[in-house]
This record gives structure tokens, sequence and C-alpha cells, in this order.
């Protein structure tokens, strides 16, 4: 008989979040700490061996994947923590304990290692594509820089898969915990701000990382990355502000409807009284105004400076791309100076 109580059929909060929660600090903070120590090692590891300045790509391709790894630690924790943070402000306004809530930031142990699996094979192919000219895997023919990026290539490729796999699993069950409102005031839609809070982080956080792999493009013969990646995070980012509110826009969109459908039966029953010259309880033109006032409430629980964030967001892996190539045409022409 197979037993299904073992640990990769398990859900529990992953081990990188169980880690993290044993230890002092934001996720910001661990990811800073991260980034330092990994410089710190990279640097004297660099020292001790006596290694020499290999080809420049390789050196840069290394800085971008010690860069890479920090963020996706610190990302991945954050979107944990903000998905568990949003659960329970939402609770407040759920009319019972939902389970729902109790799986929030909790995933099946098996689903993460597939998911981690997949972006090292993602990795693993673009590593191979790229490599030119020797044996990609080889440790022998590698230097000192490109055995670091065969070592965290892996390691980062895993982590923003599973940050990718997380952040659709927790938007849906944010998404189905807003399903399960029972009564909603359209005039009353602050409580539900943590869902367009959660999903602007899910953008934000998936922006960050294309920001990241946008410095590929500062390494000859990397462009072909940029395009299929940019694409991806772009439908990622749409998933992640999207998905947890789709649960909340169909409740705003019957609520709606109700209202609106209130609001046509009293204009009729107004405007009978008004033709047998009796007074109603409602006016025409109260009526009127409040159907305009129901009309003007978007199904999206968000306004236009939100859709403006979004938007920013999305352009600053652009903006980064650019700003790095004005530095290192600056930097080149110093030393030429």
């Amino acid at each position: 008989m197979i037993n299904n109580s073992g640990v990769f059929n398990s859900v529990q909060r992953p081990l990188t979040l169980r880690i993290y929660n044993r230890l002092p600090g934001r996720p910001l903070t661990l990811g800073a700490a991260l980034l330092v120590t990994l410089f710190s090692v990279f640097f004297v590891g660099r020292y001790v061996s006596g290694a020499t300045l290999s080809d420049s790509g390789d050196y840069r391709l290394t800085i971008i994947h010690i860069l890479l790894t920090a963020y996706s630690v610190c990302a991945y924790i954050y979107l944990l923590k903000g998905a568990e943070q949003s659960a329970s402000e939402l609770q407040l306004v759920l009319s019972q304990q939902s389970a729902e809530i109790e799986r929030v930031g909790k995933h099946n142990a098996a689903a993460l290692i597939l998911a981690g699996m997949l972006g090292i094979a993602v990795q693993s192919y673009f590593t191979i594509v790229t490599t030119v000219g020797s044996d990609p895997w080889s440790w022998a023919q590698s230097n000192y820089d490109t055995r670091w990026m065969r070592i965290l290539g892996p390691l980062f490729s895993a982590w923003i898969s599973c940050l990718l796999y997380v952040l659709v699993v927790e938007s849906l069950r944010l998404s189905r915990l807003s399903a399960r409102i029972q009564t909603l005031d359209l005039l009353q839609l602050a409580p539900y701000r943590p869902l367009v809070r959660q999903g602007l982080c899910n953008a934000l956080l998936v922006a960050g990382f294309a920001t990241m792999m946008s410095l590929f493009l500062l390494v000859p013969d990397f462009d072909i990355l940029v395009i299929p990646i940019g694409v991806l995070m772009t439908i990622f980012a749409a998933l992640g502000l999207m998905l947890p509110l789709s649960g909340i826009r169909r409740k705003i969109r019957q609520a709606k409807q109700r209202e609106l459908a209130w609001c046509q039966t009293h204009l009729i029953v107004a405007r009978n009284q008004l033709q047998a010259g009796a007074s109603g309880e409602h006016s025409i033109a109260d009526i009127d105004a409040y159907k305009n006032t129901i009309d003007g409430i978007r199904n999206w629980p968000f306004d236009s400076p939100t859709l403006t964030r979004f938007a920013l967001y999305l352009l600053i892996p652009l903006g980064s791309m650019l700003g790095g190539a004005v530095f290192e045409q600056a930097l080149e022409l110093m030393l030429k100076g």
C-alpha cells in the first residue's frame, strides 16, 4: 500500500520559508545579506585561488548570476509572506473561517521539486545554446567565473521557477477566498485592497526578475535570452496582477447587476408615480444619480493610478537595460581617456 503521508505528498511551508522564519530580519534584509555574502566569497575565492581575470563576458555573467541568486531567494520569500498577510487581512471580510486561508503559504513538496527541476532544465538548455567552443559541463575546461555560473545557474533557476509556480497557486487561492464573500458593498471596496496590493506585488517581483535578466543584453550573444524571457515575464506579470482579483471581480459584477436591476425597477415605479401625480419614496433624479454611481464602479477593483504603477513596473527592465548600456559606454570612455 502506498503511504500518501510522506514528505513529498505533504502540504507545508516550503523549506526556504521555514529557514527564513528562524532568522531575524525581513526578506529584503536576507536578500541583501545573501548578496553581500556571495560577493564576498566570490572575490575572496578569486584572490585566494589566484585566478586571473577571465573573459570579460564570463565575469559579467557571473556577477549577473550572483545578483539573480540573491534576488530569487528574496523574491520567493517576499511573495509567500505577502500572500499570507493578504489572506489574513481578507479574513476580516469573510463571513466564516475558511480552510483555504490555512493553505495559503503551504505547498506540496513534490510540486515545488517538479517546478524547480523544470527551471533547471530550461537553464541547462540555454547554457548549451549560449556556450561556444567548449563543453559547458566540463569542470576542467571551465575557468573560475564559469564554475560559479555552473553552480549558481541551477540554483536561481530553480528558485525563480518555484516563484512563478507559487505566484499562480497563491493568486488562485486568494481569488477563491474572495469568491467566498457573502455580501459586498459596492461603495465600500477598501477592505479588498489587500488583493490589489498583492497583485501589484506579484507584478513588481516579476518585473524585478525581468530587470535582472535584461542585464544579459550587456553580454554579447546573449540577446537570444531576452526576447522569450521578456514575453514570458510580461505574461506572468499580467497574471500576477489579475488572478488575485478575478474572484472579487465576479462578486463586483454580480453586485452591480443586482443594484442596476434595483435601479431599473424603482425608476419604473418612480415614473409611474410621477405620471399619477403622487410623490414617491425615491425621486427619479436620486435613482438616476445612484445608477450613474454604480455604473462608474469598475469590475476590476483598481483605479487609474494602479494601472499606471503596473505599466511603470513593466518599464523597469527597459530602464535597467538602457541605464546599464549608458554606464558601460561611459566607463569605456573614461578608461580610454
